[in-house]
Order: C-alpha cells, then sequence, then structure tokens
C-alpha cells in the first residue's frame, strides 16, 4: 500500500512545534518576536490545507468531523481536569477549591467553549482552531454553493 502523505506538511508542522518551544523557552526577545511572527499562523495554514475538501460539500460530515478531531477532546480533558479540581487544590497545585456552583458554571463554560483549567493552558489552540475550521467550512461549502449557482447561470446565456 503506497503512502501518499505529503512529508514537507509533516516538516512544516514539526518546525512550528520546535519553534513554539523555543518561543516558550524564555529565549531572547528578538528570538521570540521572530518565532512568534508566524508559527501559529503556520499551524492554521496546515490545518486549513489538510481539509478534506469533501467536508465542502458535505457540511454535516464536516461539522461531525471537526467536533470529533478539536471539540470532543477538549470537552473530555477539560471536564477530566474539573472533576480532578479540588483534589488538586488539597495538594497545592491550584490556590482555591470550586463550589458546586463554580463547578456546575465551570461545566457549562466548557462545553460552550468559553473556558478550560488553568493546567490545560494550551488549549486555547483547540478553540480557536475548532472555531476557524468551522467557520471556515461554512466560508468554503457557501463558496461553492455561489459557484455552482453561478455556472447555471451563465450556461443558460
Amino acid at each position: 500500500m503506497r503512502n501518499n502523505r505529503d512529508k514537507s506538511l509533516d516538516i512544516a508542522k514539526a518546525i512550528c512545534i520546535i519553534l513554539m518551544v523555543v518561543g516558550h523557552s524564555g529565549c531572547p526577545t528578538y528570538l521570540y518576536d521572530f518565532v512568534y511572527m508566524f508559527h501559529m499562523p503556520c499551524f492554521f495554514f496546515v490545518s486549513g490545507w489538510l481539509l478534506n475538501e469533501k467536508y465542502v460539500t458535505d457540511l454535516k460530515t464536516g461539522l461531525i468531523q471537526k467536533a470529533k478531531g478539536s471539540y470532543y477532546p477538549f470537552v473530555k480533558w477539560t471536564l477530566i481536569f474539573l472533576l480532578f479540581h479540588n483534589v488538586f487544590a488539597s495538594m497545592h497545585i491550584y490556590e482555591n477549591s470550586y463550589s458546586w456552583q463554580t463547578f456546575i458554571e465551570r461545566v457549562i463554560r466548557t462545553f460552550t467553549m468559553t473556558g478550560s483549567e488553568s493546567l490545560l493552558g494550551g488549549f486555547w489552540f483547540l478553540i480557536s482552531l475548532f472555531w476557524a475550521l468551522i467557520i471556515s467550512l461554512f466560508f468554503f461549502n457557501t463558496l461553492s454553493k455561489a459557484e455552482v449557482l453561478t455556472e447555471k447561470t451563465f450556461r443558460g446565456f
């Protein structure tokens, strides 16, 4: 079986990951500024490049796939960390423990992707990528429908 994977995209992702580590390592300001100029947009670009064209035409399948890839993992891991929040607080990993009311509020914020646990700080990327891909799916789906409509309209002339 032949692998059609584009290795240049894997290399681009690897370089971005290395640059992310460099950017978070306390590097000099000039290097930090350089790295942050492009490494996150590059992640978004690669994710968009890998967006399967069938998801553009079959919007429902595309939305389900993006939910499986970003939304469900975000919710699952945030809920797990929420369940252990007070345990972590008793171990002095967190400063405060949650009341039932705060816990319920945090659960609601998890499902709406408007909050996360501080130990999951990097999950902001999942939220941003999820919404960027959802908006892209709707945009490209609308664009493809407009293109089909335009083709049908001009065939009549």
